[in-house]
């Protein structure tokens, strides 16, 4: 009697046969594409790296251009500084010249006479002297008190006040006077005129009340600097042939074409072309500053005025 697993076993190896032929052929067919999958797999990473290159690439070309208009901009600005300091420059220069030459053009002018003792001396019933005020005196009869109005002077404003009204009791009828008070604030320069129209008043019992009235009126309204060439500029243009100068002595620089006080008495005194007397009064604690008395006797000195200090 036959078994019935013979059939069995020869379909079964049939089919591993197959089954062995189809993993070889898939084996072959692997091995002949697996270098193909290697230089896939290496073009990837090749790419991934290349992105990454491109990206810091990227990343430093936009700094690069940044930095280049930040650059650009720092150049712009410093050549603009440089034409403006260059600018500055040559205003400096043209105003230091135009002082130098000034200055150059008093010197080469020749001395005046020295006065003979007859014409100094004081005699009884003269005219030679019209004016005295605590030792100041002149022979000008239109005279102009210039009050110097800055914040260091707020403190003496009754003393202000005090000196202006002795000297307008030395003023006989007849004479012309004016007040100027004059400040350097933070919007400009300031002044306070009387009377109001810039002009010389002829001293009276009523024109003396009006202007003691303008002086005390001027009480709290001290502040500010001292913007002395503005001043004068004004009191030279005015009909005075006599300024009495009533200040603390201390000029700042910044308000006066930044002239230290020597040079600025200079300046002053070459631009009084009218030759103008200017009598100087110093108010407030003169004695601790060696340049405050300087600056007032030179300016005086220089103009043919007196020099007085008041310290109360």
């Amino acid at each position: 009697m036959k078994s019935r697993l013979r059939s069995y076993g020869v379909f079964s190896l049939s089919a591993i046969d197959l089954f062995a032929s189809s993993m070889g052929a898939f084996i072959i067919i692997a091995i002949i594409m697996m270098p193909d999958y290697q230089k896939e797999a290496q073009l990837v990473k090749h790419l991934d790296y290349i992105k990454a290159e491109t990206g810091q690439t990227q990343a430093e070309l936009d700094k690069t251009v940044t930095g280049l208009a930040s650059a650009r901009k720092a150049i712009a600005a410093a050549n603009t500084r440089q034409r403006e300091l260059a600018a500055e420059e040559d205003i400096v220069s043209s105003e230091l010249k135009t002082v130098l030459a000034r200055l150059q053009a008093r010197r080469d002018q020749p001395p005046p006479p020295a006065p003979s003792r007859a014409q100094t001396e004081e005699k009884t019933g003269s005219n030679l002297v019209t004016f005295r005020f605590l030792g100041l005196k002149t022979d000008k009869t239109r005279i102009l008190f210039l009050i110097d109005m800055n914040k260091y002077l707020s403190q003496y404003d009754e003393l202000v006040w005090r000196t202006v009204g002795r000297a307008l009791d030395s003023l006989k009828p007849g004479y012309e006077f004016a007040i100027l008070g004059f400040q350097q604030l933070d919007s400009g320069p300031s002044y306070h005129r009387w009377p109001a129209d810039g002009s010389l008043a002829v001293m009276s019992r009523r024109n003396r009340i009006a202007a003691l009235h303008f002086v005390n009126g001027l009480s709290g309204e001290f502040a500010g600097g001292s913007s002395l060439m503005g001043a004068f500029k004004l009191a030279f243009n005015s009909p005075a042939d006599a300024v009495v100068l009533l200040s603390d002595g201390l000029p700042n620089p910044v308000f006066n074409d930044n002239l230290p006080p020597r040079l600025l008495a200079e300046d002053i005194t070459v631009a009084n072309t009218r030759h103008v007397e200017i009598h100087t009064v110093t108010i407030g604690d003169y004695f601790k500053y060696k340049g405050t008395v300087e600056f007032m006797q030179n300016l005086a000195r220089a103009n043919s005025g007196g020099f007085l200090a008041l310290a109360q």
